[in-house]
């Protein structure tokens, strides 16, 4: 009798050890990292702007010609492009910007510049900070349009084996 208990013992010994290391090869082979995506393509772009600028510039005769210094950031179908439309008096431009897809949504913005007629265009990272990105300002009664900082997001996949 004392066979059959040290035998049925053994047995069940055997049995939750083999499910007991079952379950710890399933915990590791069963490691998902998911990055989270966001659609290349905008369903319903807005057609207003999703971020302006905009500082009056006196003509002298009581800002009868309405000028003024302005920078409107429109979405495109493309959600990481944007049309940049600006103006200075009576000059007007429009140039193209594309952020760098951090796998969330992109949240772009524009901040005072270090004069009255500059300013910051910029969006925030994952962890919610500004990144400054281009700078729009008036120079010589000229406008321009130059990158202040370059941004770059490296893609790698981990293989778990």
């Amino acid at each position: 009798m004392r066979a059959i208990v040290y035998f049925i013992l053994l047995i069940l010994g055997i049995s939750c050890t083999g499910i007991e290391n079952k379950q710890n090869e399933t915990k590791v082979d069963s490691v998902v990292i998911k990055v989270p995506t966001v659609s290349e393509n905008r369903e319903l772009p807005s057609k207003k702007p999703i971020a302006a600028y905009a500082l009056p510039i006196d003509d002298g005769i009581g800002n009868v010609n309405n000028w003024k210094f302005a920078v409107n950031i429109y979405e495109t179908a493309k959600t990481f492009e944007y049309k940049v439309q600006i103006q200075y008096k009576e000059i007007r431009a429009t140039e193209m910007i594309t952020i760098p897809n951090f796998g969330i949504d992109p949240v772009v913005s524009i901040k005072p510049g270090k004069s009255s007629l500059d300013c910051i265009i910029g969006f925030n990272d994952t962890k919610g900070l500004f990144k400054e990105y281009i700078q729009v300002s008036v120079k010589n009664e000229q406008l321009k349009f130059k990158k202040i900082n370059s941004y770059a997001v490296v893609k790698y996949k981990t293989v778990i084996k």
